[in-house]
């Protein structure tokens, strides 16, 4: 990419006015409005990873092949040589938009390189447009042709998006019916393998689908570069975990905590409780007659913030005694009640009970996040099952081999045993996106038993 390309990309949103987009920025934002206001707004750093550094590497080898015919490709690249079609200066590599670029959304224009862009079928109407991808697992990763074609999927709007490129620069391609959008995939974790996986679509179907999806978001993307804190733009819990992990997890939750607008899901469960939970806070007669609760003796949690929206409403004359004047029920009125254990009963129970720890050890909220700094859940989930993977010799350990002690689900008990044996440290944890993982269902299923006396709150949707 050309300094000048580069610099754009860096100043894409300055002072909270959208400049220009690129394909890459509508799918971030797709996947979660907060990680591209945290990336492209607040311009914070993303982690460097490993697998990305090994796709550029691999994306080098495939230009330069592609470009001179001379074969440079390593291991990876190499596997899907007979993929590619032969080098000649008739391919378009690494081909930019153009300037001005014709590809627009709300008025924005939009940037970027395609790392191929085929014409050789362009006398029968056929453009090939290919997006190279490196994944740990193609099985476990690899898009769709119907994803690859549907705009409403983070896939389909890069690969949709340079269609419509390609559909605007009619004078470059005379003639062109219909787009062949291919995502061609190189495996980078155990066997050496590659795979095409192709959507055709006319250029009608390209252009209607970034009228009707991109078009609305990129209207949504202005509102989202004017917001002056994270806590205003609504996250995506689900895509937390996808595509090695989000890098602002951390800030995201800790933002969450300290901003001053909830997010969406607590807007739905604090709102309903406000006014119950101001109206039980005893008065100081009822103070000094009546124990504290759990709730009271550690406020700052408020439990109470996590029951679900229409959870029955607290009465407050069921939190303090009967008036004096209030007379009392008949005895055959009156509910059945417990037979009340004696001191003996008690002492003998005490005694066969296994001991508590006394202080709170682990607390874990489930698709929601308190009122306090925490941690992301999904850091620890990703360490021990990078353990075992590496233990077991796999790529995936949901896609283990079937020889492997992992196959056929085995992987959910073994991930549960090792997360009961090697807990994460004492600390509160925010365990997002539960629904969309797998992983992180089974990691939660582990820890709460192990919360102890801490805390396992679960939100409601």
């Amino acid at each position: 990419m050309s300094p000048v390309a580069e610099g754009l990309k860096q100043h894409a949103v300055e002072r909270g006015v959208l400049r220009h987009l690129s394909v890459s920025q509508l799918r971030k934002f797709a996947l979660c409005e907060r990680a591209w206001h945290f990336a492209k707004v607040l311009r914070l750093p993303e982690r460097p990873l490993k697998a990305r550094d090994l796709g550029t590497a691999v994306h080098s080898q495939l230009e330069h092949y592609l470009s001179t015919g001379e074969d440079v490709l390593g291991p990876f690249a190499a596997a899907g040589k007979y993929l590619l079609p032969v080098p000649g200066p008739d391919l378009l590599v690494e081909e930019h938009f153009g300037q001005p670029s014709p590809l627009f959304a709300d008025g924005i224009p939009l940037t970027g390189y395609i790392d191929l862009v085929n014409p050789r079928r362009l006398a029968e109407g056929v453009l090939r447009v290919t997006d190279h991808k490196t994944t740990k697992s193609i099985v476990g990763y690899a898009a769709t042709p119907e994803q690859l074609a549907s705009a409403a999927h983070d896939a389909g709007i890069q690969m949709v998006g340079y269609g419509y490129w390609a559909v605007l620069a009619a004078e470059r391609f005379p003639g062109l019916k219909q787009l062949e959008l291919e995502h061609l995939y190189f495996q980078t974790h155990g066997a050496k393998l590659a795979r095409s996986v192709i959507a055709t679509v006319s250029v009608e179907h390209v252009r209607d689908e970034w009228l009707a999806h991109v078009e609305p978001m990129a209207r949504r993307m202005r509102d989202v570069a004017r917001a002056t804190s994270p806590s205003q733009v609504k996250p995506t819990w689900s895509a937390c975990q996808k595509y090695g992990g989000c890098s602002f997890q951390a800030q995201c939750l800790n933002s969450q905590s300290q901003g001053s607008k909830p997010m969406a899901l607590m807007d739905r469960i604090l709102k309903p409780q406000t006014q119950s939970t101001q109206s039980v806070t005893p008065t100081p007669a009822t103070a000094s007659t009546t124990p504290p609760t759990p709730a009271q003796a550690a406020p700052e949690l408020e439990l109470a913030a996590v029951l679900p929206p229409d959870a029955p409403k607290s009465n407050p004359a069921l939190a303090s005694a009967p008036a004096p004047e209030q007379p009392a029920l008949a005895a055959s009125d009156e509910a059945p009640r417990r037979k009340r254990r004696t001191k003996a009963e008690m002492e003998a129970a005490r005694a066969v009970e296994p001991m508590q720890p006394a202080e709170v050890s682990l607390s874990l909220f489930v698709d929601c996040v308190p009122n306090c700094p925490v941690e992301p859940l999904a850091s620890y989930v990703g360490r021990m099952v990078a353990k075992i993977e590496q233990e077991c010799g796999v790529v995936d350990i949901r896609v283990a081999p079937n020889d492997s002690p992992l196959a056929y689900g085995k992987w959910k008990g073994v991930l549960a045993a090792t997360i009961r044996a090697e807990p994460p440290e004492p600390g509160t944890y925010a365990a997002l996106g539960v629904a969309g993982s797998e992983l992180m269902q089974v990691a939660v299923e582990a820890l709460e038993p192990l919360c102890g006396t801490g805390h396992f709150v679960r939100g409601v949707r």
